[in-house]
This record gives C-alpha cells, structure tokens and sequence, in this order.
C-alpha cells in the first residue's frame, strides 16, 4: 500500500510537470495551478493538499509533506549540520520529504567539475561518516556514506550532480 502511494505521487508529479510544460501563458497560470492541484488530489486519493505556486509544489498527506521548488538556489537550511554542504556546481533545485519516520533531501546541480565526486568523499570521511560504496565510471559516479542516522548518497554525470540526505527519525 505505501509503494503504491509513493508511486502515485511520483505520477501526480510527472503529471504537474507535464501540465506546467503545456500550459506555460501567464494569463492561464492560475488556472493551470488550479486544475493541477485537483488533478494530483484525485490522482493519490485520500485526503491529499497539493499547493501549487509559480515553480513550487507542497502535497501534505496523512504520511507526510512532500515539497519541491525549482527556484532554490542555496543548500537547504534545514539539511542537519553534520552532513557536509556540497558546494561544487550551481543549485538548480530542491526537493524535501518530511515523514512520520524520516526527513529526506534532494538538492540538484548543474555544471559540477569532474573531481567533486574524491572531494565530497574525503569531505564526508572528516566529518565522520563511513563511505559505504563508491563507482567511478566515465565523466560520473556515485557513493553513498552513513553516520549515525544519516544516509548521504552523490550521484554525478556529464556536469550534473544529485546530493541526496535522509535522516531516520
């Protein structure tokens, strides 16, 4: 059942993703929002709120909110203090969770050098965290790392980077 509620608010933001591209006129942008809103409500059931606004998105159900707003540019004040900023490249977004169990964070970026993936983990390794796995492939790669509650996973290729932080509750 909780897969299935994942799925579907995966879904309802393809879904808004796809509205925002076809509607992009501003005088259809409240509407647009409007009918979005309700068209993601209905897609995930129950008693979902979804506030769409300009670039940014909130869905509060009973498990938890949901946000996403393309127009953060800084790392996110609230990712807890232990875990390194990642500071290589240009944020172009975020995306938070907030959950009964867990709080997660993704922070995406554009235009990261080749060596940000060495220089995070040796960055992760000095403030105590354990480098679970790490690939090196091509122009890219990933690793994850731990520390206590803390799971921290860098996904990098072709100049765009995924720093992602969860933290179990």
């Amino acid at each position: 059942m909780e897969t299935q509620k994942i799925s579907n608010v995966f879904r309802s933001i393809i879904l808004f993703i796809a509205v925002a591209l076809v509607l992009p006129l501003n005088g259809c942008k409240q509407a647009a929002e409007k009918t979005s809103e309700k068209m993601i409500e209905e897609s995930i059931g129950g008693d979902a709120k979804v506030d769409i606004d300009d670039q940014k998105m909130v869905i509060e159900t009973e498990e938890g909110t949901f946000t996403t707003d393309a127009n953060v540019r800084s790392w996110p004040n609230d990712v807890p203090n232990s875990v390194p900023e990642f500071k290589e490249g240009k944020i172009m977004g975020a995306t938070t969770q907030a959950m009964e169990d867990a709080n997660n964070w993704m922070i995406m970026f554009e235009e990261v050098p080749n060596k940000a993936l060495e220089n995070y983990k040796k960055q992760l390794e000095n403030a105590g965290f354990t480098i679970s796995f790490t690939t090196v492939a091509g122009t890219g790669g990933q690793l994850a790392a731990e520390k206590d509650d803390l799971s921290v996973m860098l996904l990098l290729g072709d100049g765009n980077g995924t720093v992602t932080v969860s933290q179990n509750q």
